[in-house]
């Protein structure tokens, strides 16, 4: 849900369902205004994208949750209630605990109001594992006259020892303007998702990632090509989202090569057909690099066992 800054600024983003009408509104209204706006999204959700599995409603409540709770008691209060014990987080050119990350900024100025909303995403077969993206919107009236500034988000959701859903690791990147995405909730493609048919040949998401970034080095679209699921997004800096394997390769082909990429962690759901990564990244000259910062990967197993990226966002940082 964060955008390419320090991790201050990325806390401030997300975007609505609720708009303008917070700074008048008492906490109890406000909570009335988003359980109502709940309701009515999940109709749409039910209408424009048939059947969602309890896991991925639990997880998109648990969101919707935790943006309601933003607006009464402050983002970072919020953060803090919302991330797992041992979330990541990436801020001032290292990654480590969210938590102490959060935990370090200031308290958010009065009258600054993050709003976000889940749009698309999707959920393990084995209902521990998933992730949600959708567009994000900061607000803070002494800032540029109270106009937003516009992001998407992409959290990752694992559900705990008490069965309840939080955040293990939350990143994002601003928008020129607000990013548009299909009424209600969309889950992705699971046509041709992974159950459990394959053999010792299916590589593990460690190597697949491993494998992208040695091929980062030589271009960006030879790289992703055959890698994308259906429907993947491409969540880039300072851009709208880039939807779809057609749109996403022209992109890339105009994009310079990686200077090195290094993953740092993956993580697979039991089921085995969702999963997620994380690293360092450097785009450019190696000694100068244009952009330098962390990824995140969320990937899906298709039903041949092979790996396929849903969704791809880098976070630049300050060097």
């Amino acid at each position: 849900m964060l955008g390419a800054r320090t991790l201050s600024d990325s806390m401030r983003k997300r975007d609505d369902i609720i708009g303008g009408i917070v700074n008048a509104m008492a906490p109890v209204r406000v909570l009335a205004v988003v359980i109502a706006l709940a309701v009515s999204l999940a109709e749409l959700r039910a209408q424009s994208s048939g059947e969602v599995p309890q896991a991925l409603s639990q997880m998109i409540d648990a969101e919707r949750a935790f943006a309601a709770r933003a607006l009464v008691i402050g983002w970072k209060a919020s953060f803090l209630e919302y991330f797992a014990s041992d979330a990541v987080g990436f801020a001032d050119g290292a990654a480590g605990s969210a938590r102490e990350q959060i935990g370090a900024n200031p308290d958010p100025p009065p009258g600054h109001q993050l709003i976000w909303e889940p749009r698309y995403g999707d959920v393990a077969a084995s209902g521990e594992l998933g992730y949600l993206t959708g567009p994000s919107r900061s607000i803070l009236p002494s800032r540029n006259k109270g106009q937003p500034r516009h992001g998407v988000y992409t959290s990752v959701w694992k559900r705990q020892r008490d069965g309840a859903f939080k955040v293990v690791l939350d990143v994002g990147v601003d928008t020129p303007r607000a990013a548009s995405f299909a009424p209600g909730f969309t889950r992705a493609s699971s046509a041709n998702r992974f159950s459990g048919d394959y053999d010792e040949t299916t590589p593990p998401l460690s190597a697949a990632d491993g494998v992208l970034n040695s091929a980062l080095r030589s271009g960006q679209a030879g790289a992703y090509r055959g890698h994308l699921a259906p429907g993947a997004r491409l969540h880039r800096p300072n851009m709208l989202p880039i939807v779809g394997e057609a749109s996403a390769l022209k992109w890339l082909a105009s994009q310079p090569a990686y200077a090195s990429a290094d993953s740092r962690y993956a993580e697979v759901a039991r089921s085995g057909d969702l999963g997620y990564t994380w690293g360092a990244y450097r785009i450019g000259p190696r000694q100068k690099p244009a952009q330098q910062g962390f990824y995140l990967r969320v990937w899906v197993r298709e039903r041949d066992g092979q790996w396929n990226i849903a969704v791809d966002v880098l976070q630049p940082q300050e060097s």
